[in-house]
């Protein structure tokens, strides 16, 4: 073996032995930012409004629903299901606006434990996230760089997310094309159990000028439990506040 190969074999078994450079969370939440619109057009929009179905599976059965999604960053959202059960239709409204929430099942005002709230809280936070620009704010969110993961074959940098008052995330960017391809975090089951809370983002389309994604698939503990697709998206500067009208 020629000292010329040799040297070559020595190079590349130090280079592999090197940590993979992992970039920090400004340069990922910079290019996220510019890959789904840019910082002007996400700050012109801090609001929006969906329409969408699915189904969710629970037991191994599958449920059918559609529904709408209206939010307001910060802390406000709006969430209306119907959901097809055992040959009947069933009805679900979740308000948040701020502090206060609300849930009607059937137009019958649900009771709701401290663990409820705090999950039905979190739904506005996690608008807030999917934003992106939000993120910048040293004051309100924290952030640290975790080793790559690959979502669906695509090989993504992770955000480690960290806020006051509300449960840790970890943002998954596919490193590719800068696009939020998933999130992950401590969720509940419609039976209150804690779970591994896991979306995964795809089919993004452009709207207004930004990238949104128009499907999502959700795991809990790995399995699959809500697939949606979307159906109608339209971001907007502001959305009137008796839509999150908790009284």
């Amino acid at each position: 073996m020629g000292r010329g190969v040799l040297g070559v074999l020595v190079l590349a078994a130090a280079a592999s032995a090197q940590p993979a450079i992992v970039p920090g969370p400004a340069v990922v939440i910079g290019k996220a930012i510019e890959a789904h619109g840019g910082l002007e057009v996400l700050k012109k929009y801090p609001a929006g409004m969906s329409k969408f179905a699915g189904k969710m599976v629970l037991d191994g059965k599958d449920f059918p629903f559609t529904g709408a999604l209206a939010f307001a960053v910060p802390g406000k959202a709006r969430l209306e299901m119907t959901v097809e059960s055992f040959g009947r239709t069933a009805t679900l409204v979740q308000l948040v606006n701020g502090d206060a929430v609300k849930e009607i099942s059937s137009g019958v005002p649900s009771k709701l434990d401290p663990a409820t709230q705090a999950e039905l809280k979190e739904t506005a936070v996690i608008q807030e996230l999917s934003l992106l620009f939000p993120l910048l704010d040293p004051g309100k969110y924290t952030l640290a760089s975790e080793p790559a993961a690959t979502v669906d074959g695509r090989v993504c940098s992770v955000i480690l997310v960290k806020a006051k008052g509300v449960k840790d995330a970890r943002l998954y960017f596919e490193q590719k094309t800068g696009l939020l391809t998933g999130m992950r975090r401590e969720g509940l089951s419609p039976t209150q159990k804690k779970v591994d809370d896991f979306t995964v983002f795809s089919e993004y389309r452009p709207v207004g000028g930004m990238m949104v994604p128009m499907r999502s698939r959700v795991l809990h503990d790995g399995r699959p439990f809500m697939d949606l697709a979307v159906s109608e998206y339209r971001p907007l500067p502001m959305i009137d506040e008796k839509t999150f009208a908790v009284d």
